[in-house]
C-alpha cells in the first residue's frame, strides 16, 4: 500500500518560454492532490510549452496516468503544448502496457528535444 505524500515531490522552473514541472518519487493515489496542484500551477503561467520531466518517478499508479490525462486535456483547452521529458521504467510501463504512449503525449528525451 502506498504511504504518505511525503514521498512525492515538485518543482517547477522556467527556462524562458517553457515552463518545466519535475516530478520525483512515488505518483499514486496518496501523492495525486500535490502532483495535480504543481502541474495545474504551472499550466496557469501559461507558458509557450508545458515541460513534465518524469525521469525521476519512481511508482507510477493509474492515478499518475489519469492526473497526466487530465492535464493533457486542460493543456489542449488552454492551446498550451504539452510535453512528457524522460518518463522513467515504471512510467514508460504504464503508458506502453495501457497503450497510452502511442500519440496520447509528446514524449521527449530531453528538454532540448522538446523544445525544438
Amino acid at each position: 500500500m502506498p504511504g504518505p505524500a511525503a514521498e512525492f515531490k515538485a518543482d517547477t522552473v522556467r527556462e524562458g518560454n517553457t515552463v518545466v514541472c519535475v516530478l520525483s518519487g512515488d505518483l499514486h493515489d496518496g501523492t495525486r492532490e500535490p502532483g495535480r496542484r504543481a502541474l495545474e500551477g504551472a499550466l496557469d503561467a501559461r507558458p509557450a510549452l508545458l515541460a513534465v520531466d518524469l525521469g525521476a518517478v519512481e511508482l507510477f499508479t493509474a492515478a499518475g496516468l489519469n492526473l497526466l490525462l487530465t492535464l493533457r486535456e486542460t493543456a489542449r483547452t488552454r492551446e498550451v503544448p504539452l510535453a512528457l521529458i524522460s518518463p522513467s521504467a515504471s512510467v514508460r510501463r504504464v503508458l506502453d502496457l495501457t497503450g497510452v504512449a502511442a500519440g496520447t503525449f509528446s514524449i521527449r528525451s530531453t528538454m532540448r528535444e522538446a523544445a525544438h
